[in-house]
């Protein structure tokens, strides 16, 4: 692989597009967008994350200037990749879908594996978006590998962990043999899973971990992790009881990050406030 020659190339190519300080010249911004175009996906290739987070951002500001769909859907889906490295769900989730759009305008066949990408970067943000609402993802409507996303998208909501799991193994879904999905598949895994265990808990005031682990299909040790990091992100209001074994859920158990909870928050701040000075009277 000549790295080292396309890498000569590319600072060629910067030179005849640069000012007399050094600067990039704007005017050039179509010649520029592509020599970045090839730059990021070097990038990519030699796994070099420090060197496409210094150039990513300076496509964002061409883009303003100059947006050919076919650049642009190759740099928005690599930077949205650079982003699902860092665990970053929400910016991945916004560049990859600005890669399907860029992708579908320009009639490219990559919108459909990008289709993919961003579902399954929703999935991972617990965003409230469905993806599938956008215009140009309903020309997928049909198809077997996007409805298969879909399906899953909706286990996911659902917390539904069996058919999450018969889902993601069905082979004619293909998800499998897509290796970039398959690459955050674990990840994905662990948020089921942290939605699953989030559900299980509202019912009760003190649940074992034996049980939970049971439903989950996971070893008490590996529940026990899942809850630390729930407590830790105050998605879960909970203590545990590691002698006896214990999950003891406090008075108000809620889902910290949901919409619904944050307005009951809301709520009971203004009750709480309303009762003080009611009081004071």
């Amino acid at each position: 692989k000549r790295y080292n020659d396309v890498d000569r190339l590319i600072n060629e190519l910067k030179l005849s597009c640069q000012l007399p300080n050094g600067n990039d010249d704007l005017t050039k911004g179509t010649y520029l967008l592509e020599i970045y175009c090839i730059e990021i996906q070097l990038c990519t290739a030699k796994n070099d994350l420090v060197r496409m987070k210094l150039i990513y951002p300076k496509t964002l500001n061409l883009n303003s200037a100059v947006s050919d769909p076919r650049i642009m859907g190759i740099i928005r889906e690599e930077g949205g990749k650079m982003y699902m490295t860092e665990n970053n769900w929400d910016d991945a989730y916004n560049e990859l879908y600005e890669a399907f759009r860029n992708y579908q305008e320009a009639g490219n066949s990559r919108a459909k594996s990008c289709l993919k990408y961003v579902v399954l970067a929703s999935m991972l943000a617990l965003s409230d978006i469905n993806p599938f609402a956008a215009r140009e993802a309903k020309v997928y409507a049909d198809d077997k590998e996007i409805l298969a996303m879909s399906e899953l998208r909706q286990s996911l909501e659902a917390n539904d962990l069996d058919r999450f799991e018969s889902i993601l193994n069905k082979k004619s879904n293909r998800i499998i043999d897509e290796p970039f999905l398959m690459t955050y598949i674990q990840p994905l895994r662990r948020r089921m899973r942290e939605q699953v265990l989030i559900n299980l808990t509202k019912p009760y005031q003190k649940v074992t971990l034996k049980y939970l682990g049971k439903e989950l299909n996971l070893n008490e040790n590996e529940v026990e992790l899942l809850l630390v990091d729930l407590i830790l992100d105050e998605r879960l209001s909970a203590s545990i009881d590691q002698t006896n074994g214990y999950v003891i859920l406090t008075k108000n158990n809620l889902l910290l990050n949901s919409n619904e909870n944050k307005l009951l928050r809301v709520i009971n701040q203004w009750t709480d406030a309303l009762n003080e000075v009611t009081e004071s009277y």
